[in-house]
């Protein structure tokens, strides 16, 4: 598969897939639930260009998307990170092209074919784009993260081919909401999920509070894994810099900053296999995004020289870009992890998603815990058009305004998403779930 995948969506795929997605929320007894007068936002911008902006929050927003656009009766375009394209052995992959996905490789260098695949398909307006403009999960609903300036800019590029066929085409985005609602019923599941993660990270069945039972989980994960990977953090006393081995609690730093510690010398492990680029003071995840693109245009090269190498030597470097490929794998989840942790006070949503997490870490799995409902909310649609002159004279400021107007849109939505409604939302029966 090469480097970029571009979109071929087709009739019998997509029905295919349309029927699949209702059965996978069932198995993840997840209702998706957008309002009405969210679907009529949404319909109301159609054969316009546009682009439906979604909060990144969980692991199923890709799942939630695609039912939403069903809902609306749509069929999109979506853009998702490359390295899901060669999951499932690539079958993944073909799938989600041929709905209408395509690709994109985050991170420096720039993907400039996924960028002008942006540009174009957003300017033609034959079908919306849906973007999670955060970037990768943030494990949060209280919160929306700042948006990828590069995404910003690929809107306002769209904007400027749409005036160069028509002065009036604006280009519009859809701010736009999830919140997920986890039903009563989660509780024993998940104090059974946390059981066997501490099963497996050998800790003594407790009969502690359930915060108290992950702060333990957590810092034994943590041990592990610095332990495994032989990471050494520094230590600040008085304004001195001391080393110490990350093995026992005895560390000030903040388990956040542990969490990062480990991922920035995961990063760096795999930087130096595979010759990547180190930035000067890159963001944790420009680094992790930079060196997996580095390791995705690896992996096609050796692909693409099959027959020319040794044999056993070909294995040996596919399984090490392949250990690579885990490694980086379980830096996004431990950032995810990390970002998920900062959220307070520990609601059952918040822990829900805490505990999944660990779960996907140490059990290297996934599961239904009980029931949820994801409620969707769309704001009014926000035009780039009067900021099309000031993007052509002050690029990096436009994008800096338009960045913050769609941000705090996004924040308004969720925000009344999450207040109770007349009476609170009526959680639907578990035969409702993904009807």
């Amino acid at each position: 598969m090469s480097e970029f995948i571009a979109p071929k969506p087709d009739p019998i795929t997509l029905n295919l897939v349309k029927a699949i997605v209702p059965l996978y929320l069932k198995s993840e007894n997840l209702a998706v639930r957008p309002s009405e007068h969210c679907i009529s936002v949404i319909q109301s911008q159609k054969g316009i260009p546009a682009v439906l902006a979604l909060n990144h929050i969980d692991r199923c927003d890709p799942a939630v998307a695609a039912m939403l656009s069903t809902m609306c009766g749509e069929e999109n375009y979506y853009l998702a990170a490359r390295e899901l394209f060669d999951e499932n052995f690539g079958m993944r992959g073909w799938l989600m092209q041929h709905c209408g996905v395509y690709s994109v490789i985050r991170g420096l260098p720039e993907d400039v074919e996924s960028r002008k695949a942006t540009v174009n398909l957003i300017a033609e307006g034959k079908h919306k784009l849906v973007m999670f403009p955060e970037g990768d999960v943030t494990g949060r609903d209280d919160i929306i993260s700042p948006l990828k300036k590069d995404g910003i800019r690929n809107i306002f590029e769209a904007q400027e081919k749409s005036l160069r066929v028509n002065e009036q085409r604006a280009v519009h985005v859809i701010p736009t909401a999830i919140y997920y609602q986890v039903h009563e019923d989660a509780w024993d599941p998940l104090r059974s999920c946390l059981a066997q993660i501490e099963g497996c990270l050998g800790i003594v069945e407790s009969t502690a509070p359930i915060e108290i039972r992950i702060q333990r989980a957590v810092e034994r994960m943590l041990q592990r894994l610095e332990a495994n990977y032989g990471v050494v953090a520094e230590k600040h006393s008085h304004g001195a810099h001391s080393s110490i081995q990350h093995n026992s609690t005895r560390t000030n730093l903040s388990t956040n900053a542990r969490l990062v510690n480990l991922c920035r010398h995961i990063i760096t492990s795999v930087a130096n296999i595979t010759g990547a680029q180190v930035l000067d003071n890159p963001s944790i995840h420009v680094f992790l995004y930079s060196v997996r693109g580095k390791l995705i245009r690896m992996k096609e090269v050796v692909n693409d020289l099959d027959g020319t190498f040794d044999d056993r030597l070909h294995a040996e470097t596919i399984e090490r870009l392949a250990s690579c490929d885990r490694d980086l794998e379980r830096v996004q989840n431990l950032l995810i992890l990390a970002s998920t942790l900062h959220q307070k006070p520990r609601t059952l949503d918040v822990l829900w998603r805490i505990i999944d997490r660990l779960e996907n870490i140490v059990l290297g799995r996934v599961s239904a815990k009980g029931h949820r409902t994801a409620w969707i909310e769309a704001g009014e649609p926000i035009s780039l058009i009067r900021r099309s002159r000031d993007y052509r004279v002050h690029p990096t400021t436009a994008v800096e305004r338009a960045e913050k107007r769609i941000r705090a849109a996004m924040q308004a939505v969720l925000d009344d998403l999450k207040k109770p409604q007349e009476g609170d939302k009526k959680l639907p029966q578990a035969d409702e779930i993904a009807s």
